[in-house]
């Protein structure tokens, strides 16, 4: 830090003369003629405080991070690591744009882990967090092959083969699309790409649910499945608890209706005038970091221990608003209306009735899906609250197991302080090894059921042929 300003320099000293004197006491005769004991401590508390207030003025200033307006593979390359844009076209003609951080070492292939953001969100979501605690980087650093999604219709894959998205045609898709398209179409691109027959899902929030339909319409994919880690999963939305969201849920007809007689269905990108507004609303100050992530945990759920770091939340913040569909919006609505179900998006009757054969939307069966999942959840969780992944948590057969974090809320996953040592660590000790053998059929140690006792065999006969020169030569020696 440089101190320009004299105004600086003294406070500065001031505050140091205040330490410097803290533990310093005297008498002295006051205008009365009565001697008053008292400490420096406390003469100087006024001095120290209106130096603190001071320094909060001058320092209150957040560091200017240029990350706020760069692209993923933006980020990704200024942190040092290599990056591919990859472009995938769906069967319906949505083109998506994918990012990779291809595993660094040279010791053999490595094993995929895809990851996907959840609404409203973008790849970057991922990113947000100091490489020490952002997943994609911990991955990579422990030579991952990395993978990181982004759903249609976000900033990043709003291209079409056909349409435009200035044609209300381009946003008439839900969750369902993303889960009946776009999922199959990179799980598989993946898989083709790398030649490997499985790769590791891990999804957040809408990441999750996208993933339960592609499984369910696709039964295939559960076999492409080695394991899949759901961080605060959506399915069921019937106890969701955010204030403003149970206002405004009876009213989703009207409002999308309305939506869509304005001419407006595609929902919340901040990209242009947005950024700059939101990074000078959230990224100047301290103070104004702190307030927008209020406005966030409002949103999210509480956190006790303020588990953010208000540096970062005009990154967060810019990574947010990266747009999706109003029916994708709507969905959540109609959802939360539904109770504890998991349900497709509703047209109204008669439209249903071509669609599904019914006036009611179809519901999902969860126990259809076969891949493995391990499921984590957050106790102050708003959006995806503990009573709706209880149900989610009787819904899966093949559960592999479950965890819940008592203080996290639905952001804490992507973006808290301590999310690599109260989660990370725990979701990469789930991933199979990074380090895999390839004969375009099966995965490494697909064939093997007890991996450890495998690795003994190695390292026993490894041990065997080291040894066994030793041991004819002692043996003939005796001899």
């Amino acid at each position: 830090m440089i101190l320009r300003r004299p105004i600086e320099f003294f406070y500065c000293w001031l505050s140091l003369i205040a330490i410097f004197l803290s533990g310093c006491s005297s008498i002295e005769k006051n205008h009365r003629g009565v001697n008053r004991f008292y400490s420096a401590r406390s003469v100087l508390k006024s001095w120290r405080r209106k130096a603190q207030e001071q320094s909060a003025r001058l320092f209150d200033r957040l560091p200017k991070n240029p990350e706020v307006f760069y692209t993923p593979p933006e980020v990704i390359r200024s942190r040092g690591y290599p990056v591919e844009v990859h472009h995938i076209t769906t069967d319906d003609g949505y083109i998506l744009e994918i990012h990779r951080i291809p595993a660094q070492s040279s010791s053999g292939p490595k094993k995929a882990v895809f990851l996907q953001h959840g609404v409203l969100e973008s790849s970057g979501t991922w990113l947000v967090n100091p490489s020490k605690r952002a997943l994609p980087f911990l991955l990579a650093d422990k030579s991952y092959d990395v993978w990181i999604g982004n759903f249609r219709g976000n900033r990043y894959s709003r291209r079409h083969v056909t349409l435009n998205p200035s044609e209300t045609e381009f946003w008439k898709f839900s969750w369902d699309e993303i889960g009946n398209y776009d999922l199959p179409a990179v799980i598989n691109y993946i898989l083709k790409t790398t030649g490997q027959s499985k790769l590791s899902y891990i999804g957040h929030s809408l990441g999750c649910g996208t993933f339960f339909i592609a499984m369910v319409k696709h039964p295939e994919l559960n076999s492409k499945i080695d394991i899949m880690v759901a961080l605060a999963p959506l399915s069921s939305f019937a106890h969701f608890t955010t204030a403003l969201f149970r206002f405004l849920a009876p009213l989703d007809r009207i409002i999308q209706t309305y939506l869509q007689m304005v001419g407006t269905w595609g929902w919340l990108d901040s990209e242009g005038f947005g950024d700059r507004f939101f990074n000078s609303l959230c990224g100047k100050t301290y103070t104004l970091a702190n307030r927008c992530a209020d406005v966030v945990r409002a949103f999210t759920g509480p956190n006790p221990s303020n588990n953010y770091d208000p540096t970062i939340v005009p990154v967060m913040i810019a990574n947010v608003f990266r747009g999706t569909s109003v029916p994708v919006i709507a969905q959540f609505a109609q959802n939360f209306h539904a109770g504890e179900t998991f349900q497709a998006y509703d047209y109204g009757p008669r439209e249903n009735i071509m669609r599904y054969g019914s006036t009611r939307p179809m519901e999902y069966h969860l126990d259809q899906i076969t891949a493995p999942i391990y499921v984590f959840s957050g106790g102050n969780d708003h959006i995806v609250t503990p009573l709706d992944v209880d149900w989610l948590l009787t819904q899966l057969k093949n559960m592999k197991g479950s965890t819940r974090i008592p203080e996290y809320n639905h952001g804490d996953f992507v973006w808290g302080t301590d999310v690599k040592d109260k989660l990370y660590d725990q979701v990469m000790a789930l991933l199979p090894p990074p380090l895999t053998q390839f004969d375009g059929i099966e995965s490494p140690g697909a064939n093997q059921q007890e991996p450890s006792f495998y690795g003994a065999e190695l390292l026993a006969a490894g041990q065997l042929v080291f040894f066994m020169p030793r041991l004819i030569l002692k043996t003939s020696w005796a001899i």
